[in-house]
């Protein structure tokens, strides 16, 4: 009977030990593990809490990472989860490169979920890793840490783009504007062309005319004016002859 009893206490004291901080471990995982960037890219690391069954209330995950090659710009909670924004909990310094979020699930987590969402920013070429540090946590209802013992980390690639060479675009633009100039100066000679061969054209018949009218005295009629012109001769002729008898009758 003794031995019986003895055995029934054992058993109850040992279900009474919090086990889950001796039998159960959380993991905490970053993906992707492997990043290559061009300079100036943004990229995202997401962070995943795997409770394995055993209920996580808090979570607490501090990251480290090369400040002179990365740049934190922004971190998001997935849904369900409830910010710790107390000092010491919640942190981005990228001057240090140092990364702290923490949060809580009420009711419990016990089964895989995601933590949060970093967006970073590749500052300069380079290699790097993004790595969680020992300071994380992963606390029960009896603020058991039950956060994994194994390393965390990406690594992250960080290369210049090639440059873009840019084709010579106002070259063409320059030949097309001088085609139009040389086609607008043709049509300008081309009309200057015109306007003096009408000028030439009217002076000479301008002259005509005034030949024509010097011919026919006026009349219009050329046969009238011959007339008229030998008419004027004739007179011219006997004036003189009678000039001529006077002068000798004087002597």
């Amino acid at each position: 009977m003794k031995k019986t009893g003895f055995a029934i206490l054992l058993t109850a004291l040992i279900a009474m030990v919090p086990t889950s901080s001796v039998l159960a471990s959380t993991d905490v995982s970053f993906s992707p593990t492997s990043v290559s960037v061009k300079k100036g890219q943004t990229f995202t690391l997401t962070i995943g809490v795997n409770p394995k069954g055993v209920k996580n209330y808090t979570v607490k995950t501090e990251l480290n990472y090369p400040s002179d090659l990365l740049e934190v710009k922004s971190f998001t909670f997935t849904s369900g989860w409830m910010a710790v924004a107390q000092p010491g909990y919640d942190l981005i310094d990228n001057a240090s490169g140092s990364l702290i979020k923490t949060a809580g699930y009420p009711g419990g987590l016990s089964t895989q979920a995601t933590f949060g969402t970093v967006s970073f920013v590749a500052k300069k070429d380079g290699n790097g890793s993004i790595v969680l540090s020992g300071d994380s946590l992963t606390l029960d209802a009896n603020n058991n840490n039950l956060i994994g013992s194994g390393a965390v980390s990406t690594t992250v690639n960080v290369s210049t783009p090639a440059p873009v060479k840019a084709e010579p675009v106002v070259t063409k633009k320059v030949e097309k504007v001088d085609s139009v100039v040389e086609q607008e100066t043709v049509v300008v000679d081309a009309e200057e062309e015109v306007a003096t061969s009408t000028q030439s054209v009217g002076a000479q018949a301008l002259v005509a005319a005034v030949g024509a009218s010097a011919v026919t005295l006026g009349t219009g009629n050329m046969g009238i004016g011959m007339l008229v012109v030998i008419l004027i001769l004739v007179v011219v002729f006997y004036l003189g002859v009678g000039v001529g008898v006077r002068r000798s009758r004087r002597r």
